[in-house]
């Protein structure tokens, strides 16, 4: 920008804003004619460059946004993998996932407000050299919220580690007779402990092929293998309903099977259950008590027996038990029942009774993990929201669109394609603690962008009521006349957060799913690569872009997109497919980003700047990302490659139909319904046009107008 002195004015020249005292418009440059002295300056000056590749002044935002982004990218992509790495299984994982985001937005919702809050009365740099308070301000928290985010994502590292071996599921039996039940497992060879509860455990077990015997102290008997033939299976359990096919075979058998005279009874708090033998499966009702301690604090015998809470007993019939003395005259006589299912059987009894080999605890590795991942996610969602203000302010952006906020983005987008697979590579060269290096780079870029926020005093972030255009001029737009917008406001905040439901369904765990197709942590860094690379030049002409196609429009292009992206991951079968479908991540989130930050501060009110860009990102990276988590975390633990791909079957579809119902209602409602209706330009400027419509040298016209819908009050979204 070039600043020309005159007696009483003071010019100031870009591409098409001139200011004159402190009021500013919009008009061509030939205002010579109406200002002699600013045309004798023109003249004597060299030809004007009328911009600049790189604006000097914005050198040191961008690399702060490089520093931010290139952290970003170093950590992102490895958190649900570290979070594996630490003894965390895929569940535990899916709730830090989700929980994390949600209560992150406490950070750009506390702090965007509170920084236009405290913003207020510090003066600004009215175009001046001295420092702007409120830009100090902006400074200082930034950093500080740069600074913490490097600090808690670091402490991560210092969670307790835990690990969890795969449980075995110990033989259960079953035995009754006239003194009591008796339920029996085999203890855990882990720590030759029992499983053992404070108080009752309610729940049901289920029997089957219940037969008379007797019993001795040995087990002999309890622990022989059934002579039926039983669906049960300790190794890999399946509840099997009371409804049973068979075909004439079965039908044929069954004729000639030996019925008993006098079943089995079960008794138990007063009430008697009866086996029948063509009952597939009978669920008796039980309250245990665990063993208690052997005295001696020694380990349990080889068996552990758990006893009914209430009194039961199982009689024998008095023919039944003169058959079973015939045989063996010291007979105590009992019953014994295959146990199907014990661990698998819906509210089973001995549900979660495995036998578990733990190393650590798991309790505390999780709650340790939940705080600090929660406390980490604060501060780069705030920071994140405070930079987008930062550049707005910076690149003077207007109601009328005249900033460079999609050059910023872009210079940090090249730290977020170079650094991920760097980070990736060395994090497969230590093997003993592979997620060390991508936190470290994390704290050192954080700390980085953090110093140069600290000492650089002449970053153009005063407040924005001295540049932003609040009267006067033929183009003018104050920014009273959008206080109105708070349902479009609303409307927009709401499409942010589908959009970021969409991206998260995708992210949240898309490292596990790289790995399930064989991925390495290197291929994994390349997946950000991917979608950061078309990215740079797409945000680079991001304003035109968006001033050409129309927000809308680039909302239904993210939509459409996502339902491309999710159609192309649901039918992946290598990491190559999803590195591509990765590249269509420049139209569903880099576009997408920056026409909700230009969108939100045309809306949003000049002096709530920060809370303006606090609300895309609380929509998008944590409501959105919260809810994208939860959908995405619905799959099944025993097919969780083929679950996820169902789930990014259904996401596609919702993506494709979100897109349609958009198209339709803007197109064919809010477009015609809300246009601006054509405006006349101003009686004494008309005067300056000969018959023909062209300039007479006193004005030339000039259109501004987006989709030519905009008028004064309207602005160009």
């Amino acid at each position: 920008m070039i600043s020309l002195q005159g007696s009483s004015h003071t010019i100031y020249f870009n591409s098409i804003r001139v200011g004159i005292g402190g009021r500013h418009f919009y008009t061509p440059f030939n205002m010579q004619d109406e200002y002699p002295d600013v045309k004798q300056q023109l003249h004597a000056t060299k030809p004007i460059k009328m911009k600049q590749l790189v604006n000097k002044n914005l050198i040191t935002l961008k690399c702060v946004l490089f520093c931010f982004l290139s952290g970003i990218g170093c950590i992102f992509p490895f958190l649900p993998l570290h979070m594996l790495s630490v003894g965390l299984d895929k569940g535990e994982s899916r709730v830090i996932s989700a929980v994390a985001p949600c209560l992150a937005l406490l950070g750009p919702a506390v702090l965007g407000p509170l920084i236009d809050k405290l913003s207020v009365g510090r003066g600004s740099t009215g175009g001046g050299t001295s420092t702007s308070g409120s830009g100090r301000l902006l400074r200082i928290i930034t950093a500080i919220c740069l600074i913490l985010s490097a600090l808690f994502y670091t402490l991560l590292l210092a969670v307790p580690y835990t690990e969890r071996h795969e449980a075995r599921r110990p033989q259960v039996l079953f035995m009754c007779d006239e003194n009591s039940a008796y339920v029996m497992q085999e203890v855990c060879k882990e720590d030759m402990r029992c499983n053992r509860w404070s108080g009752e455990k309610t729940g049901v077990l289920a029997v089957t092929s219940c037969e008379y015997g007797c019993a001795d102290e040995n087990m002999t008997w309890v622990k022989k293998p059934f002579t039926t033939t039983s669906t049960t299976s300790t190794i890999r359990p399946m509840y099997i309903s009371n409804v049973t096919t068979s075909n004439p075979e079965e039908e044929e058998s069954h004729q000639h099977m030996y019925f008993e005279a006098n079943p089995p009874h079960f008794c138990y708090n007063g009430t008697c259950i009866v086996y029948m033998q063509h009952q597939a499966r009978l669920r008796l009702p039980l309250s245990l008590l665990a063993p208690e301690l052997p005295e001696d604090n020694s380990t349990d015998s080889d068996w552990c027996t758990y006893r009914p809470a209430g009194p039961s007993k199982c009689l024998v019939p008095e023919d039944r038990l003169a058959d079973l003395i015939m045989y063996e005259p010291d007979c105590r006589a009992a019953v014994r029942c295959e146990v199907l299912d014990p661990y698998d059987e819906p509210d089973g009894v001995l549900a979660d009774a495995e036998c578990r080999l733990v190393i650590g605890d798991p309790s505390a590795t999780f709650w340790s993990y939940l705080v600090l991942r929660i406390l980490a996610d604060i501060w780069p969602t705030a920071g994140l929201a405070l930079l987008g203000a930062a550049c707005v302010i910076a690149t003077r952006e207007t109601s009328l669109g005249r900033g460079d906020v999609g050059r910023q983005l872009a210079f940090g987008t090249i730290g977020l394609a170079v650094f991920p697979p760097l980070a990736g590579l060395a994090a497969e060269q230590l093997t003993e603690n592979p997620y060390l290096v991508p936190f470290i780079l994390h704290a050192i870029f954080m700390i980085i962008g953090a110093l140069i926020l600290i000492f650089d005093g002449h970053m153009p972030l005063s407040t924005p009521e001295w540049w932003w255009h609040t009267s006067t001029g033929v183009l003018a737009m104050p920014m009273n006349t959008v206080r109105r917008y708070g349902a479009e406001t609303a409307a927009v905040f709401a499409v942010v957060a589908l959009l970021g439901t969409l991206w998260s369904g995708i992210d949240a765990y898309l490292p596990w799913t790289v790995l399930d197709l064989n991925g390495t942590a290197t291929e994994l860094g390349l997946t950000l690569t991917a979608g950061a690379l078309p990215a740079i030049p797409a945000l680079w002409w991001a304003e035109a872009l968006v001033d050409y196609i129309g927000h809308s429009n680039v909302f239904i292009m993210a939509f459409t997109f996502y339902g491309v992206r999710y159609t192309g991951l649901a039918y992946s079968n290598d990491y190559t497919w999803v590195a591509v479908c990765e590249i269509l991540e420049v139209f569903t989130l880099s576009l997408v980003w920056v026409t909700s930050v230009l969108y939100f501060r045309h809306l949003v009110p000049r002096k709530y700047t920060a809370t303006g860009q606090a609300l895309p990102v609380i929509a998008h990276f944590c409501i959105g990302r919260c809810i994208g988590a939860i959908v995405s975390g619905f799959v099944s633990l025993e097919q969780p490659l083929e679950s996820i791909r169902s789930v990014y079957r259904a996401l596609g579809v919702v993506a494709l139909l979100t897109a349609a119902i958009y198209l339709a209602l803007y197109h064919l409602l809010l477009a015609p319904r809300c246009a601006a209706p054509a405006v006349s330009p101003p009686h004494h400027l008309l005067q300056g046009l000969n018959a023909n419509g062209s300039s007479n040298g006193n004005y030339s016209p000039m259109r501004v107008y987006h989709e030519e819908r905009s008028r004064k009050g309207h602005f160009r979204y």
